[in-house]
């Protein structure tokens, strides 16, 4: 622990020098004359043009000349780190705090951060160092086989590990070279837990079933098409076609987290009484007292475990299905997604014209939070990458529009949101005002799987000979739903009481 908080404050040093490095920069009258460039054109809705881009540029190099860049930090920690020689060397203060420092401010620089946080006390989760000779710092985060040895000078933290000897995979995986260690800090149940996580040389080795002797995870070959939401995921193929709950084991917590955190208010209140005003509000401008009772750290690490528990959960299923999916194909292609747009609270206040009261704004934050939809996107493009797979498409939804065609009639048309099924005609030469009933996300999947990435297209003549084989395993799949107990609001899909 003294290591980890040896490395916060090297950290929040670092990171104080460089934003004042940054603040002088954004003074000087070329950095502004850019930035004013840059700022009317997203204004005029501009930031595409010639102009705009070159501004970016001379900004890029601006900002690199005066010693903000990933090369500066490593040397500029150097004056930091000294001071805790005893704790912490070069090798994790060069290639670990200040790589993660200049993540950060890379992040805020393009725009996608707003600020750059200080580190808290006990906010350091993870610290690495290279096991390989040949990088500057030499190594002193060193995997020794039954044992972790982080040496710093004449003092050696020696961490034994737990491993498994009967695991034919770990036994394969831990004969490899290992490139770099990393000390991982994790909340449980009753005190913290330590991890080491290995980064190894090489390509991952296959599981193989301990019964049969075949591979645990193989992989198909062909096309699939995903279509994923906030809550639920839609995939096709030509083996299979389901309509899932992303991470159905993940539960609603926000009732547990707001009783903990009511009883964590209710002792800072009580311990720090000096923070707060007459009314109650907290005191601004002055120096505060971080005072923490014993009751108030054992909440904290409830609060932390809970939500820890329900991040590993969901980590956990989105890799099996990942895996499934793996099993099914090659190629997966889904539709680009803004999802920090989708967390957003909408904008307009609006009346609805049925109850004559105002809208709700908020859209699908707490969904987003619970199921994680990006991160399943972002574990199935891992794996295609390393397992050398053509990999995850992601097809620009506006020239598409899946969820609007039609294949039979070759037509787009819109839906509302709440609309769940499309209402496709059966050419039967008897009626042709009948209609087949198709859930409308498992067709959006029907139709990526049959997409053209360059142009953007559907191949149209695949869709009509792969359709009834599609309409027989959509039954199905509707048909599983309808016998399960309970199904997501949004796949429309009600049970069935025959």
């Amino acid at each position: 622990m003294k290591r980890f908080e040896a490395a916060r404050r090297i950290y929040n040093s670092l990171l104080n020098f460089e934003l004042k490095k940054l603040r002088q920069l954004e003074r000087t009258v070329e950095y502004r004359q850019i930035q004013s460039v840059i700022s009317s054109a997203y204004r005029s809705n501009t930031k595409d043009s010639l102009e705009c881009k070159d501004a970016f540029k001379r900004r890029e190099k601006l900002i690199s000349a005066n010693g903000i860049s990933e090369n500066g930090f490593k040397s500029d920690v150097k004056f930091f780190y000294k001071h805790f020689d005893g704790l912490i060397g070069s090798n994790v203060a060069v290639h670990c705090i200040a790589v993660q420092l200049w993540a950060a401010f890379d992040k805020y620089l393009r725009g996608s951060g707003k600020e750059i946080h200080f580190k808290r006390l006990g906010d350091i989760s993870s610290l690495k160092g290279y096991s390989v000779k040949g990088k500057s710092g030499g190594c002193e985060i060193i995997f020794r086989g039954q044992y972790v040895e982080w040496t710093r000078k004449k003092k050696k933290l020696l961490l034994p590990l737990k491993i498994d000897p009967d695991n034919e995979y770990e036994r394969e995986m831990l004969s490899r070279r290992v490139k770099y260690v990393r000390i991982i800090k994790k909340p449980g149940k009753n005190r913290l837990r330590w991890y080491a996580q290995l980064t190894l040389e090489g390509k991952p080795a296959l599981k193989y079933s301990a019964g049969t002797g075949k591979p645990i995870h193989s992989v198909g070959k062909g096309n699939v098409g995903i279509d994923i939401g906030p809550q639920t995921v839609a995939y096709a193929s030509d083996k299979e076609v389901a309509l899932l709950e992303l991470a159905d084991r993940v539960t609603n917590i926000e009732h547990q987290k707001k009783k903990l955190q009511r009883k964590l208010d209710r002792s800072r209140r009580a311990t720090n009484p000096d923070n707060y005003k007459p009314d109650g509000t907290i005191k601004r401008g002055v120096k505060l007292t971080r005072n923490k009772s014993k009751r108030y750290l054992k909440l904290q690490s409830k609060l932390a475990y809970i939500q820890h528990r329900q991040a590993e959960i969901r980590k956990l299923q989105h890799t099996c299905l990942a895996n499934h999916m793996l099993t099914l194909g090659d190629r997966f292609f889904v539709e680009k997604m803004n999802w920090p747009g989708l967390a957003h609270r909408a904008k307009e206040t609006s009346i609805s014209e049925k109850t004559g009261r105002y809208k709700r704004k908020k859209r699908f934050g707490k969904s987003l939070a619970n199921k994680a939809p990006a991160m399943f996107i972002s574990i199935l493009k891992r794996k295609c990458e390393t397992l050398g797979l053509p990999g995850v498409v992601e097809v620009d939804t506006y020239n598409l529009k899946a969820s609007q065609y039609n294949h039979l009639s070759d037509t787009y048309e819109k839906k509302s949101l709440s609309e769940r099924w499309n209402y496709m005609p059966i050419s039967d030469g008897s009626d042709s005002s009948k209609t087949k009933r198709i859930q409308r996300d498992l067709y959006s999947a029907f139709l990526l799987q049959h997409t053209i990435p360059q142009p953007c297209s559907f191949d149209k003549k695949a869709l009509r000979i792969d359709y009834p084989n599609f309409v027989t395993m959509h039954d199905a799949e509707i048909h599983r739903l309808e016998s399960l107990p309970k199904t997501v609001t949004s796949m429309g899909v009600r049970r069935s009481h025959s």
